[in-house]
């Protein structure tokens, strides 16, 4: 009987042993996994809430298309995520809707006919915006939005 219960005992202490290891090294890895993720990747900040101000009155332009002229009508919106890009703007919109009218009379009919060409037209505004705003950095006015895109 002494031998049964010597048997049990050490059955126990094994048992117990390799649960409690397996407990700790599992822990341990937890651990060692969240502080390598920690230092490969930086916590990012949530970005800031998007802030639109549309550009009125419309721009209206003309161009010659093959002899005939042709019109562009385009309503814009700018979009930022600081309050203070977008009061740039606003105390800056003569410089800013002078860039934008001479960048779209100088386009094309075919050019901005296509998808593809008026997404180009897209991206050259917005570089057209921030270059009368003179900003060259990440702190700019960052998209901006055909609302209403009308060739005639």
């Amino acid at each position: 009987m002494n031998k049964k219960i010597l048997i049990a005992v050490i059955a126990l202490l094994v048992l117990g042993g390799g649960g409690a290891g397996a407990f700790f090294f599992l822990q341990g890895g937890e651990d060692e996994a969240v502080a390598e993720g920690a230092e490969a990747e930086p916590v990012e900040e949530p970005l800031a809430d998007p802030i639109y101000l549309a550009l009125s009155p419309a721009f209206l332009v003309n161009f010659d298309h093959n002899g005939t002229i042709r019109y562009l009508q385009i309503e814009l919106q700018v979009m930022a995520r600081d309050q203070d890009i977008i009061d740039k703007v606003e105390s800056n919109l003569p410089a800013v809707r002078n860039n934008v009218i001479m960048l779209l009379s100088a386009q094309n009919y075919d050019a901005v006919s296509t998808v593809e060409g008026k997404d180009n037209l897209r991206l050259e505004v917005l570089g057209a915006v921030n270059e009368a705003l003179q900003f060259t950095d990440e702190n700019a006015v960052e998209d901006v939005f055909f609302t209403n895109f009308v060739v005639q």
